[in-house]
């Protein structure tokens, strides 16, 4: 991603598309493979006489090169289809809770191998940090909101705003041996219960100033509960206890997940103290019933209202998941409605101003928005430019001799390149990134407008959203829930 001021001084950004280079002639390893696989066919063929073999051979190994399916090589979908059908061979496409098979104490009751999260509290910041054992991570939840509208300030402003986050991801980057792996952003629009203002309504308003008022506002408020809107943001970081220099940190603060938290809190006081430079508020890190409430109310958004007006029900950590889950390839159903995750696959082509997401993430309807960013050490992006860089020229000159004529797309890329490698080399970091967005329905039909919604809205962000298949399930955790998973 590459950025310049404009006239007015304003700094834009512009996405460049991924590289569709390829080794020869725009195929890759995968491709090049099934090629060659097609001309031992027909040579098998005249060889043996054994047409009707090779011949099937053949059409298969072809058929599974081009981009069929949404610009993606049919070979690449191999993978993920035989995963799909061994897990529907196996029952993991179905989820069902047993109530009378307790579950461990500080685990989350969710499907697939998120149900292995453990929630651990900290004693000292009172964070419920959750702990993979497997990849031995530890994430801590900060629970964020905006100084200021950030849509209504100026220009320059935004610039301010985006360059102070800029540098708090850039800072993760530059220090590899802070062990921050991942660091994410989900935005969630859920439905408003109103309890706030219907307490306050309830003190303070009077009928006998003025009955007609008292009525309308009281109608209005009734309506709001069930109707309305809000936004809520969390920020999540992400420690690898197993990174390089992370693990003599946590031998040297008492070992194991203790010596984690430990180490993990300095970088949650850092993170804290950089939110104000973003014109965030941190309101406090999420406790182990937050997380309990968030995981509810991901997979059963309609729950939102009733927890809020019964802050004494619903926190725990068992119950937080769904009761029965049936997984298909494009959406998966819970026992509260049907949920859908799409993925952000092209990001804007054009020079683009910070703010470019106001579209999809103030649409009107329920939905979240996770941004998941890993940083790349600055020495190792580095070297993933220069060798970029290099294969570009080496294959703009091997068309040069081969008399092909250099597309607009070739030179952007190369241009994209350049500007790359000089940011990296004044100091700035890389990551890799991606966004998700998932969408809930009471029914299909339901389901199927809001998924119209949100890809009506990222087109006017300039973004191009696409269904995910075959891992909804798991692609669910990581976009509706601020549990810093990965894909």
């Amino acid at each position: 991603m590459a950025a310049e001021a404009t006239e007015d001084r304003r700094w834009t950004a512009r996405f460049p598309r991924l590289s569709g280079r390829g080794l020869i002639m725009g195929l890759g390893k995968a491709q090049l493979a099934l090629v060659g696989i097609a001309f031992v066919c027909v040579i098998g063929a005249f060889m043996t006489q054994l047409w009707a073999f090779f011949g099937t051979l053949l059409v298969v190994s072809v058929a599974l090169v081009p981009t069929w399916f949404t610009g993606r090589p049919m070979i690449l979908w191999a993978p993920l289809l035989g995963q799909w059908f061994t897990r529907m061979a196996r029952g993991q496409t179905k989820y069902r809770v047993r109530p009378l098979a307790p579950r461990p104490a500080g685990t989350l009751g969710l499907p697939g191998d998120a149900a292995r999260l453990r929630v651990l509290v900290d004693d000292k910041t009172g964070a419920g940090l959750l702990h993979d054992p497997r990849s031995r991570t530890l994430t801590a939840i900060a629970r964020v909101e905006p100084l200021d509208s950030f849509a209504l300030a100026e220009g320059t402003q935004q610039d301010v705003v985006a360059g102070g986050w800029g540098s708090l991801l850039s800072s993760f980057c530059a220090d590899t041996s802070n062990g921050v792996s991942r660091v994410g952003v989900v935005l969630r629009a859920v439905s408003d219960g109103g309890e706030e203002i219907n307490n306050w309504f309830q003190e303070q308003g009077n009928p006998d100033m003025s009955p007609a008022a008292y009525e309308a506002y009281r109608d209005y408020i009734s309506v709001s509960r069930t109707d309305s809107i809000r936004h809520e943001a969390f920020v999540t970081i992400t420690l690898n206890m197993k990174s390089h220099g992370v693990a003599a940190l946590i031998r040297e603060a008492g070992g194991g997940v203790a010596g984690g938290a430990e180490v993990l809190r300095t970088r949650m006081e850092f993170v804290r103290g950089q939110f104000t430079e973003a014109a965030l508020r941190f309101n406090s890190w999420a406790g182990s019933d937050d997380v309990a409430v968030l995981a509810r109310t991901a997979y059963d958004p309609d729950a939102q209202p009733e927890l809020e007006s019964h802050p004494e029900v619903g926190r725990s950590l068992a119950g937080a998941g769904p009761m029965a889950l049936d997984e298909s390839f494009t959406y998966f159903r819970t026992e509260a409605g049907y949920q859908r995750v799409l993925l952000v696959v092209e990001w804007p082509r054009k020079p683009t101003t910070a703010g470019f997401l106001q579209h999809l993430v103030v649409a009107q309807v329920r939905h979240t928005f996770a941004l998941i960013c890993e940083p790349i050490p600055t020495r190792k992006a580095m070297s993933q430019a220069r060798r970029a860089s290099t294969s570009a020229e080496t294959s703009r000159q091997w068309e040069n001799k081969s008399g092909a004529v250099d597309s607009v797309e070739r030179k952007r890329e190369r241009s994209a390149l350049a500007q790359e490698e000089s940011a990296l080399e004044s100091g700035h970091g890389a990551l890799n990134f991606a966004g998700l967005v998932s969408v809930s329905g009471n029914t299909l039909d339901e389901l199927r407008v809001a998924t119209e919604q949100v890809r009506t809205a990222a087109s006017r962000s300039g973004c191009e959203l696409r269904i995910i298949g075959g891992e909804q399930a798991s692609a669910f955790i990581a976009a509706a829930l601020p549990f810093g998973r990965g894909l």
